[in-house]
């Protein structure tokens, strides 16, 4: 369950820093091995580092095309590597504790993030968010199921496939329960995911977003329910991001790290549910009722 996931901090400040860490409610941290001793001796909470996983940190870049420069912007999202499924605890080296905490409980993995000191108050704050969030156990949705063959061709299908916003699990054999199902291919990951947008086609998609290239959207659900979390990767908010889901939730209640915010403009018909955010900032959680 996600209300599971742990987030925990590594540091490698020297052990004078330990006093900043409880007035944040901070109770312990991961350091190096050797650090351990130390550490303790400065009346801190310290455990080794375990063995981990390393991933990027998640954030965004604009690219140069060949001609000119592009507005297009290049999600770098580990949310790929979680669902496919990681052999250790991630450890991420985190300029953005906000969206690297949040990416990790999106995609329900326990992580480990190095945090510089200037930024534990961030770090904090948004573990208090997700301790704070309403519990959900419900299901992760899909409309694909995808084959994963363990390759590096597929690696790249799939971090396409999130970028893009089509929702997918990893299967090991065709799910005939889900609209569609795909094995990787090589080549042009890209238009890998263009052409199963087509194949799929837009009217069977689950949840849509509209306006913006850099959110990334969860969904799970049930009879009772749905909940919707979007991961801004960009470095400042969204702003006027419209959502479209199958189903009908006119009860709609937002959790985000930037405060409250209400849903506007509300469409509700006998398919679906629609609905604008003024502002998306790095994490938002919606809940949808019938």
């Amino acid at each position: 369950m996600l209300a599971l996931v742990l987030i925990s901090l590594f540091t490698d400040a020297p052990p004078s820093a330990a006093s900043q860490l409880k007035p944040l409610g901070i109770e312990c941290v991961y350091v190096a091995p050797d650090a351990v001793a130390a550490w303790t001796a400065a009346g801190a909470c310290a455990k080794p580092l375990p063995a981990v996983t390393k991933l990027p940190a998640p954030g965004v870049q604009y690219r140069m095309n060949v001609a000119s420069a592009s507005n297009a912007p290049w999600v770098n999202s580990n949310g790929w590597q979680y669902v496919r499924g990681l052999k250790s605890t991630a450890f991420v080296d985190a300029p953005n504790p906000v969206l690297a905490a949040a990416e990790a409980h999106a995609y329900g993995g326990d992580a480990i993030l190095k945090v510089a000191p200037k930024d534990w108050p961030k770090y904090a704050e948004a573990v208090k968010l997700i301790a704070g969030l309403p519990p959900s156990r419900l299901p992760l949705l899909a409309n694909i199921g995808f084959v994963d063959d363990g390759s590096a061709a597929a690696g790249e299908n799939l971090n396409l496939l999130v970028r893009r916003n089509l929702l997918f699990k990893v299967v090991s054999t065709p799910d005939s329960s889900l609209a569609l199902n795909v094995k990787p291919e090589s080549g042009d990951p890209s238009k890998y995911a263009y052409d199963v947008r087509q194949k799929l086609g837009d009217d069977r998609r689950l949840l849509r977003i509209y306006g913006s290239d850099v959110v990334i959207a969860r969904l799970q659900g049930d009879s009772s329910g749905r909940r919707v979390t979007l991961l801004n990767y960009g470095n400042r908010s969204v702003e006027g991001l419209r959502v479209r889901l199958l189903g009908r939730f006119p009860k709609v209640q937002l959790t985000s790290s930037a405060g409250p915010i209400e849903a506007r403009d509300i469409q509700v018909t006998a398919e679906s549910t629609e609905f604008s955010l003024p502002v998306v900032p790095t994490y938002t959680v919606i809940d949808l009722k019938p």
